[in-house]
């Protein structure tokens, strides 16, 4: 691995009303700067009495997010738009960047865990539940609305189109 090394990317999703950390929208950057923006805390989780819960990094975000996003690294593009989001994407731009050297095996191995652990949750709303969970050392089961967020999300921005064409208008997508 070349620490120098830096490669383009653009790693964004939209969440609650535009929150996620924008830094590393279209840039270049190293794979030190990469792996360390993915684990980062994206401090998103708070208890009912308004504390931080920690340990929700971006990658989560980028895996099971509610609305769109994107994934660009060098000329590959990982794109979702509502209810699309996908750990399948975080995957492929985490083994491309390893395949291209800018991150350790150590690295690759720690994002690697992270998206297992995402897989886990697959809900953004879950995510501080879950961190709950496992601070109390209690068995996580992925919920109910896990499963079903991601089409929920589909159907209502279905329905949206669907008023906007009934009263005259193009959408384009």
């Amino acid at each position: 691995m070349d620490k120098d090394t830096k490669v383009f990317v653009s790693i964004y999703c939209k969440i609650y009303s535009d929150t996620f950390d924008d830094k590393m929208i279209d840039r270049l950057a190293t794979g030190t700067e990469i792996y360390d923006f993915l684990m980062e805390d994206a401090s998103h989780c708070f208890t009912e009495d308004g504390q931080i819960i920690p340990g929700d990094c971006n990658l989560w975000y980028l895996g099971c997010n509610e609305k769109f996003g994107e994934l660009v690294l060098e000329n590959k593009v990982w794109k979702w738009s509502f209810g699309e989001s996908s750990f399948d994407n975080v995957e492929g731009f985490v083994i491309g960047i390893y395949k291209m050297g800018v991150i350790t095996r150590q690295q690759y191995r720690a994002l690697t865990d992270k998206i297992k652990g995402g897989r886990l949750i697959d809900n953004m709303y879950d995510i501080g539940a879950y961190l709950i969970c496992k601070r109390d050392g209690i068995v996580w089961n992925k919920t109910e609305n896990a499963s079903k967020f991601r089409d929920e999300m589909k159907r209502f921005v279905g329905s949206i189109e669907q008023s906007y064409q009934q009263n005259g208008y193009r959408v384009y997508r």
